[in-house]
């Protein structure tokens, strides 16, 4: 039988910190014509990748799709919309869209710090990005729109924006569940991991390292503001090991050096989501502490780690070995985020959408 012919059409491809493309593409690429087109360069790009066109202009893009007549579209960030909705109607294709935490954060209602800083930020490209988003968010609700993937916790800002319902497919976060699971010991250190930007508040991880110089602290800092964290890390007389970006491929031998992760967040934005690493840690049996700035990380992290309301807390957690019962709990617990797990709920879509063309064509 053909494959069903998917486009993707996404941005930043292939940017290290987004992992979670590579691993759905891993997955999907052997039962199915992929095409990646990306619309932005990669500021951080992994070695491993798929080859894909830079396109940058629309008309380039069109050109493409009209050349391999794709059954369907997808894409990644509801900040994509703008461009992919417009463009499968006009081509008459239909799309997918997996979101993620940066873009359906951006619907929710904001607390009085975050209605300041969005005063304060008016008019400038982030906040722009985010008006757009509410602004596009219409074509969630086109014909042609499939459905688009989004952490659970997501859906009731999603639909108080006014997607509907059924175009919500609850879905946990896409990580390589067999690339990470080791049930092996573990090393002693402790790590933190991700991008080096304001919501992920490493400042907090640096001041944790400064209270136990007698324990090993790495920090897996991707691009963005690493030179300040790097400066703060100097200026505490270099508490913490801040590493170079390593392959997606080449992390669990990294994991495996931790008995803990301590995944920090900055409460007043609590705008972060369900990040992979906690899943890939919880995989590797890595003990993991994540802050509560939401009720929904508890349904993310389960048994399988500890939540904190201040990095004070943390102190006294990871100064003893992970607890068994909770290295077991994370083993079971990170495997809802494997993409064997749940892909099945993309590629139904994509399935159904190739059936009906072809059944059409026929």
């Amino acid at each position: 039988m053909k494959k069903a012919s998917v486009m993707y059409i996404i941005r930043g491809y292939p940017q290290i910190s987004q992992t979670y493309v590579k691993t759905e593409l891993e997955a999907i690429h052997d039962d199915y014509d992929v095409t990646i087109v990306s619309r932005k360069p990669s500021n951080v790009p992994y070695q491993n990748h798929f080859p894909y066109h830079h396109l940058t202009k629309q008309d380039a893009i069109r050109e493409l799709v009209e050349q391999v007549k794709p059954d369907v579209i997808h894409t990644h960030y509801l900040n994509q919309l703008e461009f992919v909705g417009s463009l499968a109607e006009k081509m008459g294709i239909p799309f997918t869209v997996r979101s993620h935490s940066y873009d359906t954060m951006a619907l929710r209602k904001k607390n009085w710090k975050g209605r300041i800083r969005e005063v304060l930020e008016r008019n400038t490209p982030q906040f722009q990005k985010v008006a757009k988003i509410k602004q596009n968010l219409h074509w969630a609700n086109h014909e042609l729109c499939l459905g688009i993937l989004s952490f659970p916790f997501a859906r009731q800002y999603m639909e108080k924006a006014g997607v509907r319902a059924d175009k919500i497919i609850d879905c946990y976060p896409v990580v390589n569940y067999e690339l990470f699971h080791d049930r092996s010991p573990n090393g002693n250190a402790i790590m933190n991991t991700g991008a080096a930007i304001p919501k992920k508040k490493m400042e907090d991880y640096i001041q944790l390292a400064s209270w136990m110089p007698e324990q090993e602290f790495n920090l897996y800092a991707l691009g963005y503001d690493v030179d300040q964290l790097k400066a703060l890390n100097e200026a505490k007389g270099n508490p913490v090991n801040i590493i170079l970006p390593v392959e997606p491929n080449q992390m669990r031998p990294e994991y495996k050096k931790h008995q803990w992760l301590v995944y920090t967040a900055a409460f007043d934005l609590a705008t972060v989501g369900w990040p992979m690493a906690v899943a890939e840690a919880q995989a590797a049996g890595v003990g993991v502490c994540v802050p509560r700035i939401r009720p929904d990380l508890q349904e993310y992290v389960g048994e399988g780690g500890f939540l904190y309301d201040s990095i004070e807390e943390v102190r006294e957690i990871i100064a003893k070995p992970v607890p068994e019962e909770i290295r077991e709990a994370g083993f079971l617990q990170a495997k809802k985020s494997g993409i064997q797990e749940h892909k099945h709920l993309l590629t139904e879509l994509w399935d159904k959408a190739a059936g009906r063309q072809l059944s059409s064509v026929a």
